[in-house]
């Protein structure tokens, strides 16, 4: 029986569709394939960290390295094997399946890579890899790829953001929407920028070196000025990766060596006149563990001040919020208990058709039928078994 997620992406295909877009950025494949060559050296052994089809793996098979662990915890690890296969690399690529948080490997690499710098470098969870794998799966003295990053930040006029918040402020079949209206003014937005987009040059906020930083928060600054006039309707972020010496990737609005990836939108919630010349200071502070960010943007010395945070725009209903108070006494569901009886019966001597039958013979309020049993153990099993 196949777990719902898996059955969901089997039908649709999306998860495939995502990496034949990610095997068509030229630009991004040029970059990582310079930048393997750069760091990984033969005899090497490699470790690809949410390795996806398996493409840096298999660049640094190319590179001369004698050992690659390709770790992912998709369906896609399964196509990444075929690729591997189809490339007369199969031979040097061990495919694990899991959470790299979660995977023991026999022995410590050389180099640790990984492309998950996602739009602005920490929504994606290149630093949480990173922190636990160089502790754990690299030898001291190893080399990592993406060096640093440089988080770059922009003054940006876009319809686009200020359509998505004021959608908020009208109203559908006749009903008022605006109680959202405040949660979408302090949502990060995926957005495609293009230069034309840009009030202001590109600004470095931060430098983050991945080969020593952790999750902790971080703050990012920028002093901007705008050089043409408009409305200025969110702040722009995006990066310039330093992926090995002398290699850079970026998607940058315009760069000629843009790589083909969304930024990120941090709206101002509604539009503010700047004119040319005028001075914005842009700060943030980023909780990159639990993908916060904060953004203050101070306009012309203090004329105009804005405060904004993501976890304002987060959907988070009143009877989560008192199950995570600290007086709050919890107790299990009768899906929890359901979920209890199938991973106390994960004891190594139990098949799955065991499981499965227990489960609906001891939940029979929760299964109406084996099969929705199967499907449960299914999902609880693909995640937290082995």
């Amino acid at each position: 029986m196949l777990p719902p997620t898996c059955g969901k992406s089997r039908i649709v295909s999306r998860g495939l569709d995502e990496h034949r877009h990610l095997l068509s950025d030229r630009a991004r494949l040029a970059a990582l394939q310079r930048a393997v060559l750069t760091v990984v050296r033969p005899g090497d052994v490699v470790v690809d960290l949410a390795s996806g089809t398996g493409i840096l793996g298999l660049m640094a098979c190319r590179a001369g390295a004698s050992r690659v662990y390709s770790i992912d915890d998709g369906g896609i690890i399964d196509v990444a094997r075929a690729l591997a296969r189809a490339n007369g690399c199969a031979d040097r690529m061990t495919f694990v399946m899991g959470h790299s948080a979660d995977v023991e490997l026999p022995e410590r690499a050389d180099v640790l890579v990984a492309d998950q710098i996602g739009y602005f470098c920490f929504e994606a969870g290149l630093l949480e890899l990173y922190s636990d794998a160089r502790r754990r799966l690299l030898n001291p003295c190893g080399r990592m790829m993406p060096e640093r990053v440089h988080l770059m930040v922009g003054l940006v006029e876009s319809e686009d953001v200020r359509d998505r918040i004021a959608f908020w402020s009208g109203q559908a079949a006749g009903f008022d929407l605006s109680p959202g209206t405040e949660i979408a003014a302090n949502t990060a937005y995926p957005l495609t920028l293009s230069d034309s987009d840009l009030l202001s040059d590109g600004v470095n906020g931060a430098v983050i070196d991945v080969r020593s930083a952790g999750t902790a928060a971080f703050s990012v600054k920028a002093d901007l000025t705008a050089f043409r006039s408009g409305a200025l309707d969110a702040i722009g972020g995006w990066f310039v990766a330093e992926l090995a010496a002398g290699v850079t990737m970026t998607n940058a609005p315009g760069a000629p060596d843009q790589i083909t990836r969304q930024h990120l939108a941090l709206p101002l919630g509604s539009p503010m006149t700047v004119r040319k010349g005028d001075p914005v200071t842009v700060s943030m502070q980023i909780r990159p563990a639990e993908r916060l960010v904060r953004w203050t943007v101070d306009v012309r010395n203090g004329e105009h001040r804005l405060v904004r945070s993501t976890m304002n725009g987060m959907l988070l209903p009143r009877e989560f919020l008192a199950r995570t108070r600290p007086r709050f006494v919890p107790r299990l569901t009768e899906r929890g208990k359901a979920r209890q009886t199938v991973l106390d019966l994960c004891d190594g001597v139990r098949a799955v058709a065991e499981i499965e039958r227990a489960a609906y013979e001891r939940h029979p309020d929760l299964f109406a039928s084996l099969d929705l049993a199967q499907t449960f153990v299914a999902e609880v099993v693909a995640r937290d078994g082995a």
